[in-house]
C-alpha cells in the first residue's frame, strides 16, 4: 500500500516536471501529453508495475466531463441541429475509409480481415477489444493497433491543430462568463458521480458522458452551474495522462512487429483525410475549420474538445459531434460487425 502511494506520488511529481517543460516550450496539451510522455518513459525503465489509482481517474474524468458541459451555450444546439446529418455522412465516409484500410492492412500483414477492421476503427479500445472476441479477431493485435492510433492522434492532431490556428493564452475552456465554485455544483458532481458509477457497467465512459450531458442541459436550461476551477482542471488533466501514458507500453508496441509502422502510416492517412473532410465540413457549415477539423479527428471526445480549448475551437460542439460518433460505433456498428461475420469468415 505505501509503496504503491509512493509510486503514485512520484508519476504525479515526473508528470509535472515534463508538464512544466512543455508550458515552458509551448508545447500543445502540455496537461495531457506531458505526464503521458513522463509516465511512458517511467514505465519503460521501472521494474515494478505502475498503476493509476481508480477513484482519482474517476473524479477526473468526471470534473474533465463537467466543463466540457460547462462550455454549453443556448448557440449550441442552433450551431450542430442544422449540420448534423452532413456530420453524420461524414462520419459514416470517414468509418467507412478506416474499414476499408482496415481491409488492405490484414491483406498486406496475411491477417484475419476482422482484426484489421476493428483495428481501424476510431473507436474505444475497451469497445473494440470487446467486439475482436466476439468476432474472434486476435484480440492482442487490435489492442495494440488502437494503441498506436492513441499515440498517432494525441501527438500529430494538437501539434497540427497549434500549428493551423492560433493559440489563445486564455484558458479556453473555461466560459466567458465563468461562475465560482459554489455548493450547489458540489453536491451536483457528487451526484453525478453517484449516477455514474451506478450505470459504470450500463454505459461507456459514463463519468465523462454523465456529467457532459447533465451540465449541459442546465446550462441550455439557463440553470446556473459553476465551472471547474483552472487548478482542478489541470489536475483532472494531469490524471487523465498519467493513465494514457500507462496504458501505451514499448513491449506491446514491439508485440506488432512491422506491423505497427505499417498502421502507424494508416493512421497518418486517416488523419489526413479526416482534415480534408473536416475543411470540407467547414465550408457546408458555418463551423470554423477548427472546430469542424476536430470534430471529424480520429480521437477520443475528451482529448479533443480539451484540444479545441486551446486552439480557440468551439469545445461544446466538437464535444457534441464527438459523442454523436461514439454513439453510432458504440450502438450501430455491432450489428453491422455481426453481419461481416460471415463474409470475414471467408478464405
Amino acid at each position: 500500500m505505501v509503496r504503491n502511494i509512493s509510486y503514485l506520488l512520484f508519476m504525479y511529481a515526473a508528470s509535472l516536471v515534463i508538464t512544466g517543460l512543455f508550458l515552458l516550450f509551448h508545447f500543445p496539451l502540455p496537461w495531457i501529453l506531458g505526464p503521458l510522455i513522463a509516465v511512458f518513459i517511467l514505465n519503460w525503465l521501472i521494474k515494478e508495475p505502475l498503476t493509476q489509482n481508480k477513484m482519482i481517474l474517476n473524479i477526473s474524468f468526471l470534473l474533465t466531463g463537467a466543463q466540457i458541459g460547462a462550455t454549453f451555450t443556448s448557440n449550441t444546439l442552433s450551431k450542430v441541429i442544422p449540420y448534423f446529418i452532413p456530420f453524420l455522412i461524414i462520419t459514416l465516409l470517414l468509418i467507412y475509409l478506416c474499414m476499408k484500410s482496415g481491409e488492405l492492412l490484414a491483406k498486406y500483414a496475411n491477417m484475419e480481415p476482422s482484426t484489421g477492421v476493428l483495428g481501424s476503427i476510431p473507436g474505444g479500445l475497451s469497445v473494440m477489444v470487446a467486439m475482436s472476441e466476439s468476432m474472434n479477431a486476435n484480440t492482442g493485435l487490435v489492442a495494440i493497433f488502437h494503441t498506436i492510433r492513441l499515440m498517432a492522434v494525441l501527438f500529430l492532431v494538437p501539434l497540427m491543430a497549434s500549428f493551423m490556428f492560433a493559440q489563445t493564452d486564455a484558458q479556453q475552456m473555461q466560459t466567458d462568463t465563468a461562475i465560482a465554485l459554489n455548493g450547489w455544483t458540489v453536491l451536483l458532481n457528487l451526484l453525478l458521480f453517484g449516477i455514474a458509477y451506478l450505470l459504470r457497467y450500463k454505459i461507456p465512459a459514463p463519468y465523462v458522458l454523465i456529467p457532459m450531458l447533465a451540465i449541459a442541459s442546465l446550462k441550455l436550461l439557463s440553470i446556473p452551474v459553476s465551472d471547474v476551477p483552472v487548478s482542478l482542471y489541470h489536475v483532472a488533466q494531469l490524471s487523465i495522462g498519467i493513465h494514457l501514458g500507462l496504458s501505451i507500453t514499448i513491449s506491446d508496441i514491439k508485440k506488432a512487429g512491422n506491423f505497427s509502422w505499417i498502421f502507424f502510416l494508416f493512421t497518418c492517412i486517416i488523419i489526413m483525410i479526416s482534415t480534408v473532410l473536416g475543411y470540407i465540413f467547414a465550408i457546408m457549415s458555418d463551423l470554423s475549420f477548427a472546430t469542424a477539423m476536430l470534430s471529424l479527428a480520429p480521437g477520443g471526445l475528451v482529448e479533443m474538445a480539451i484540444t479545441a480549448g486551446e486552439v480557440g475551437a468551439d469545445p461544446s460542439i466538437v464535444g457534441s459531434l464527438q459523442l454523436v460518433r461514439l454513439l453510432f460505433i458504440i450502438l450501430v456498428l455491432p450489428f453491422i460487425f455481426k453481419k461481416m461475420t460471415s463474409s470475414f469468415s471467408k478464405p
